[in-house]
């Protein structure tokens, strides 16, 4: 019997690589498609991978004219550095918005049936609300934020009008890795807490947190970490969602634990697994960090009929085991 094909764009990312394993774990064939711009070939899906510009429809195209059927494409490719995007707005718009218009194109035109869509908590803004429920107000305060929120609309207009089921997935802060698959983040530059965490603890270098007099229990802010194994399992069960719909769906859940974890608690969570006391001072607030962003998960508890696993040591001890071996494995350890 062939395996089910499924297209995950930004498969050599640190994310959409960590999905394809799971994937392909659970009897699915993932095809890679890639630029490669922020990430290596990946070393799992040699025979499967294409270089290709998202951006480019006629390239796309051709690419699926030599594909067998498609059963699914897992979207993720994007550029989606915060600060970065408000430098090179263009570049956001240009490749977020036109790569994700050229895969529901190419998603209709070759009847592929369902669409997994990767997108953030960064289209609410600074929420007034917490926790943040899909229903909450749509105020992205950055353009890689609103590149996304297009990007939703999007495909929310290909579900109505063209046929295509889509699920939206809004991430919260995904950390983590797969380290016996040698999978993990290595962003450059590197702007998430944790493994930013592990770096300058392990090296007893300087860490700075930016504000401690935020309106939180311990004055620091709050963020929802899941797990990036939680997170891919959350595509492998949202497409058997898509797979059992009957009719035209477009469907969006929130993508965390709805566990609120203080950049203090994560500090403490490091020091803990690495042994270390680790080097930190306090800095003023950067503008427009928001004090809470915490996902309500009671939709996706509901659709998915599933709560995420692993808790926060689990994923700084992931992180941690992925990073030793990519040292060792530089300097033939």
């Amino acid at each position: 019997m062939n395996k089910k094909i499924i297209v995950v764009t930004g498969g050599a990312g640190y994310i959409g690589s960590c999905t394809a394993a799971l994937i392909k774990q659970k009897g699915y064939e993932p095809i890679i498609f890639d630029n490669f711009s922020t990430s290596r070939r990946p070393s799992h899906f040699v025979d499967s991978t294409y270089e290709v510009d998202l951006t480019q429809f006629k390239e796309v195209e051709s690419l699926f004219n030599k594909l067998p059927p498609v059963h699914a494409i897992f979207h993720f490719a994007a550029k989606a550095l915060v600060p970065e995007s408000t430098e090179k707005i263009w570049d956001y718009f240009q490749n977020n918005i036109n790569a994700t218009l050229n895969m529901a194109e190419c998603a209709t035109q070759f009847a592929i049936p369902h669409f997994i869509h990767s997108s953030t908590c960064a289209v609410y803004g600074n929420s007034e609300s917490v926790p943040i429920s899909e229903s909450a107000p749509l105020r992205p305060e950055t353009p890689y934020g609103q590149s996304k929120l297009i990007s939703e609309n999007i495909l929310e207009q290909f579900a109505r009008w063209k046929g295509l089921k889509v699920l939206n997935l809004r991430y919260f802060n995904p950390a983590g890795g797969i380290p016996e698959l040698g999978l993990g983040e290595l962003h450059q530059p590197e702007t998430h807490l944790i493994p930013n965490l592990v770096k300058h603890f392990s090296q007893n270098s300087l860490f700075e947190v930016y504000g401690n007099d935020y309106l939180t229990k311990d004055g620091t802010c709050i963020r929802d970490f899941i797990h990036i194994r939680d997170l891919a399992m959350a595509h492998l069960l949202g497409l058997h969602f898509l797979e059992a719909q009957s009719k035209l769906t477009f469907e969006t859940l929130n993508i965390g634990t709805g566990q609120g974890i203080s950049v203090a608690q994560a500090i403490e969570a490091t020091k803990k697994v690495l042994g270390t006391e680790g080097n930190i001072e306090f800095r003023s607030r950067r503008p427009g960090d928001p004090p809470h962003l915490v996902a309500d998960t009671s939709k996706m508890k509901h659709i998915l009929q599933w709560t995420p696993e692993f808790n926060l040591d689990r994923m700084i001890e992931d992180h941690w085991k992925f990073i030793r071996a990519q040292v060792n494995q530089r300097y033939g350890i």
